[in-house]
Order: structure tokens, then sequence, then C-alpha cells
């Protein structure tokens, strides 16, 4: 499954036909990342093998995938048995390493499924009035609006120093990533589900 993050396309797993195997029946399941640098549309050099496999997926075909936050997460699909994978793992795309698994106990994946999320996240306004000052024009959220005062006031209107600066949308954190949705029509009509 392809994904992309930081400039790059992300492949996770899938299956293929076993290294040095010349039969095409002769099949294997992966669970290697690989990225491409979409900027010079190159192969970056594979990630390390970790001495710890306490985080590493399952090698696994027709999962699901998805990026927030500088983190892949890698979602359900089967083994080479076909046997359903449920859980979720958390691969971190700056330290190229497996850093969480999760049980997710549904089926998630095959070929009528697709995981998606958004590139900024909501934040609710009761949060923002704990967040540190801001960087920017508008002050620090939860702040009144600074205005220049030389236009005229229009009768009738708010005035700007009643109007409090609380902006919705933020990049996702590690603390606050974007909510991944599940999409499936997988023996049940449509439905979407938050994986995190």
């Amino acid at each position: 499954m392809a994904a992309t993050g930081r400039n790059h396309l992300i492949i996770f797993g899938g299956m293929a036909i076993k290294p040095q195997s010349d039969n095409p029946e002769d099949l294997c399941v992966l669970n290697d990342v690989r990225l491409f640098d979409l900027s010079s549309r190159r192969w970056l050099p594979a990630a390390p093998t970790p001495a710890d496999y306490t985080h590493v997926p399952n090698a696994r075909y027709a999962h699901l995938s998805s990026v927030t936050a500088d983190r892949l997460f890698i979602i359900g699909g089967q083994d080479l048995a076909n046997v359903w994978l449920d859980d979720v793992y958390i691969f971190d795309l700056l330290s190229k390493t497996w850093i969480q698994r999760r049980d997710y106990p549904r089926h998630c994946g095959t070929y009528r499924s697709v995981a998606v999320t958004a590139d900024q996240r909501v934040r609710l306004p009761q949060d923002e009035m704990r967040t540190a000052q801001s960087t920017s024009r508008l002050g620090a959220p939860g702040t009144r609006f600074n205005v220049d005062k030389k236009g005229p006031i229009a009768p009738n209107a708010t005035q700007s120093e009643a109007l409090i600066h609380l902006p919705y949308s933020a990049a996702p954190t590690d603390d606050y990533p974007c909510d991944i949705f599940l999409f499936s029509n997988y023996n049940v009509s449509p439905r979407s589900a938050p994986v995190i």
C-alpha cells in the first residue's frame, strides 16, 4: 500500500514473488518500508533492520495505510495464508523506526477499503485557550484582535476588540495527530470510523 508524506511516496509491505524464484506462483508477503523521494526521483536506502522486533508488523498485503504527524499508520490486511491481521502499527518517518502497535479488532483492508486523513487537524476552542503564544499576526489564540483604527467604524457592526482569535485548524503533532478515517464496503454498506 502506498501513502505520501514529507514529499515522499511511502510503500509498505505487499505481495511479491520470492527472491531468486523463477516461478510466478512462488509468492511471499513483505513487511519493509520503502521511501521514494519525489523531488530527486530516487529511492532512499531502506531503514536498517531493527534490533528489537516488538513493534515490527507481520508481513502483510491488502492493508490500509495513512500518514499524519510524520507517522505512517499501517492498518489491518492479511498474511500469506489470508488470515486477517487485526492491528495497527505506527512507523516514525523521522527516526525510521517502528514505535507502536495497537489491537484493532475489525477486519480492515482487502481491495474495497481506503484510509484517509486531512493535512490539518481541527482544534477545539477550549484547547486553543491553553496553547502557547502564537506567531500569527492576529495574536495568540484566545486573545483579542489587534486592529488598525484608521478606518471609520461602521454603525451596527461588532467592534473588533470584541472578537476573539480562535483558529480551528492546525498542523498535526505527535500529541495531536489528525484522525484517520476508514471507509469500507466489504460485506456491509459504506461506513467510516476514526482509527486514532
